[in-house]
C-alpha cells in the first residue's frame, strides 16, 4: 500500500459488504464476496481492471434460503470462484460453486453441513492441494470449530 493507497467504493447503497472475502481470480483480476443485507443476498465482485476501479456485481445465493452470512472465498483448482457461507435462515453451512469467472452464470449451491445445530458461521475456505475445497467453520450450538472436506470441486 505504499506510496499510497486508493480505496474504491463498489457498491454505494445502504448496508451493503458485510462479510467481506477476497480472492485473485484466474484472470489476475480481483474477486469479493459480500453480504448485501439491503437485498438479502450473498452477492459477488468481479473487478474490472486490476484497480478494481468498477466492478461487475452479480448474486449467488439461494433466495429460497434466505440471506447468508460469514462468506469466504478462494479460486478453485479449474479457475472458477467457490464461496462458502452460512444460510442465517436455516443456520446451515452451504457453498456455490461459480459457473464463470465472474460468477454471472448459474451457480452450484451445496449444503455442507446442516445438522440440529447452528452452524457455519465465521467460515474460511481454501483448495487443497488436492484440487479440493475445504472449510473451516463455527458450530454455535456446540461451541466447536469443525472443518468439511469435499469429495468433488464443487463439493457435491
Amino acid at each position: 500500500c505504499t506510496p499510497a493507497q486508493t480505496d474504491r467504493i463498489l457498491v454505494h447503497t445502504a448496508d451493503v459488504g458485510r462479510f467481506t472475502s477476497i480472492a485473485v481470480g484466474s484472470d489476475g483480476l480481483p474477486v469479493v464476496s459480500y453480504v448485501d443485507q439491503t437485498a438479502g443476498k450473498i452477492k459477488v465482485a468481479h473487478c474490472d481492471d486490476i484497480n478494481c476501479a468498477t466492478a461487475t456485481l452479480n448474486t449467488i445465493s439461494d433466495p429460497a434460503n434466505g440471506l447468508g452470512g460469514d462468506t469466504s472465498i478462494a479460486i478453485g483448482s479449474d479457475g472458477l470462484p467457490i464461496v462458502a457461507y452460512q444460510s442465517t435462515n436455516l443456520a446451515t453451512l452451504k457453498v456455490a460453486k461459480c459457473s464463470t469467472p465472474d460468477c454471472s452464470g448459474s451457480s452450484t449451491i451445496t449444503t455442507l453441513d446442516d445438522p440440529d445445530n447452528a452452524v457455519g458461521g465465521f467460515n474460511s475456505i481454501a483448495i487443497g492441494a488436492d484440487g479440493l475445497p475445504i472449510v473451516s467453520y463455527y458450530d454455535l450450538t456446540a461451541g466447536a470449530l469443525k472443518v468439511a472436506k469435499c469429495l468433488a470441486a464443487d463439493c457435491r
